[in-house]
This record gives structure tokens, C-alpha cells and sequence, in this order.
């Protein structure tokens, strides 16, 4: 299927690893002219290198330091890649994963952070992003773990503020779509990623149990008998923004496995 991305032009936020970085990754595979931010500037030199690598399309690829923590950071890389080239056919919203902790355990301060590092930095993407966005009839799509859906505990930052998200991709797909703007979001679980891999790691240590049984133990959680991977992650985003999914708005997706157990 021809996605139709040839020469778009795409921001990716925290782009650098894991979700994200697989994201840009397909964008640029599919033709598209990707801008990917990172607030570490080692990390996304390493992810540009790898990009260009794979894709050999060394001019579609730009690389600028977003902090999501900064207003004006945002809204000059979201400046920065639309004069890059030439425009915004494709936001992609992302976050860090914020640490894993019960409520009493987090302080109002942590809170006041979650908040700036999930919500607020993602508002500040889509209006920064909209004006370009409006002039093609583009689309945001938005990275949120399927776990906001069915919230765990511990975890309360995450369970807090990513469902929020989800109110305002809705909220987007709402009042911008008599301008042409989709708004959608992918929900993702057990795809292996950095962090994912962090998390294997960490509860082995914490229960005493090997690498490998903690991924048994995550993927007899999911109907399908595997974890999915960074590329059907990056496959199912691009198709999502893409003109060939013109008639999905307000959506969101699982790329879960089956995990997610409700029927609507």
C-alpha cells in the first residue's frame, strides 16, 4: 500500500530511542522528511547516524534539541522543522515514561512535573503545530501506552496524565476537523523497546528470576505469543497519519497484542 508520505514532512518528539526513534524511523523508510527531537544531542546525532544509515537519505533527516520541560524549546524546534522543510504534514507526540509509584509515594512536586513532561508538553506541541498543520490538512498522532486505558498501580503519574491525552486527541479531532486535521492515538504494549528492555532488566533484579522468564511472563499476559517490535510499531503510526487512513479521527488504536481487554 502506497501511504502516500513521499516528501511530507514529519516532527517526531523524544525521537531519539525507543518508540519514537522506531517511528521516525518508518516515516523516512516511507519517503516522508523527518524532524527529530531529542533533548540529548548525543543521543540524536546516533539516531540520525542510524536513520541515514538504513534509509541513505541524508538530507531528509534534521535533527534539533527539544526539551519537553521548556515552552520555547518546543515551539523553536516545532519553528525549526517547519522552516526546514518547508512545513508540517505530521505531528507525533511523545513523552519519556514517567517513574512507576504509588500516591502516597508521589510528591505534589512529581505531580507538578508529570504533568509539565506528559500533558502540558503535548499541548504545547499540537499549538505550536497547528498553523502549519491547518494549511495541508495534516495529522497529529499521539504516543500513549495502552495501559492509561486500564490504569495499574503503581504508577500514578502515567494513570494521572495520559488519559489526558486521549481527552484532548479527542478534544483535536473535534473542533479541527472541519480544517482538514486528524488527531489520533496509538496505544502501545509490550513492544520492545529501551525502556521496555530497562523494565525486563529491573524486575528480574527485583524478583530473582532470569531476563528470559520475565519476557515469558509479559507475553503470557497478551493473546498473540509474542512482543511486538519497533518496526510494526513504526508500520502502524505511519499508516494512522497517513493520507491512507484520511477517514480515522478520534481514534485510539492498541498496538497491545490483544492485551487490552475491553470491548469499546
Amino acid at each position: 500500500m502506497d501511504l502516500q508520505l513521499k516528501d511530507s514532512a514529519v516532527f517526531v518528539s523524544a525521537a531519539s530511542k525507543g518508540l519514537g526513534f522506531g517511528t521516525a524511523l518508518e516515516f523516512a523508510r516511507e519517503g516522508a522528511n523527518v524532524t527529530i527531537a531529542s533533548r540529548s544531542a548525543e543521543n540524536l546525532a546516533a539516531a540520525r547516524e542510524r536513520i541515514t544509515e538504513e534509509t541513505g537519505r541524508d538530507d531528509a533527516v534534521h535533527a534539533v534539541e527539544v526539551d519537553l520541560e521548556d515552552r520555547d524549546s518546543i515551539e523553536s524546534g516545532i519553528a525549526e522543522a517547519i522552516e526546514t522543510f518547508g512545513g508540517l504534514d505530521v505531528l507525533v507526540t511523545n513523552h519519556g515514561g514517567p517513574e512507576n509509584a504509588t500516591f502516597e509515594e508521589t510528591t505534589l512536586d512529581e505531580l507538578d512535573g508529570g504533568y509539565n513532561d506528559v500533558l502540558r508538553s503535548t499541548a504545547i506541541q499540537c499549538k505550536a503545530a497547528l498553523p502549519a498543520l491547518r494549511e495541508g490538512g495534516g495529522a497529529i498522532t499521539h504516543l500513549v501506552a495502552a495501559s492509561a486505558a486500564e490504569p495499574k498501580s503503581p504508577g500514578t503519574l502515567g494513570n494521572v496524565f495520559r488519559p489526558g491525552i486521549y481527552g484532548l486527541s479527542k478534544t483535536l479531532a473535534n473542533e479541527e476537523g472541519e480544517r482538514g486535521v486528524r488527531s489520533n492515538c496509538v496505544a502501545p504494549r509490550g513492544v520492545l523497546s529501551d525502556r521496555i528492555e530497562e523494565k525486563i532488566q529491573a524486575r528480574a533484579e527485583r524478583e530473582g528470576i532470569s531476563e528470559q522468564r520475565v519476557r515469558e511472563l509479559r507475553v503470557e499476559e497478551l493473546p498473540l505469543p509474542q512482543m511486538g517490535t519497533l518496526d510494526e510499531f513504526g508500520k502502524a503510526v505511519a499508516f494512522v497519519s497517513s493520507p491512507a487512513a484520511s477517514y480515522i479521527t478520534g481514534a485510539v488504536i492498541p498496538l497491545d497484542g490483544g492485551w487490552t481487554r475491553r470491548i469499546m
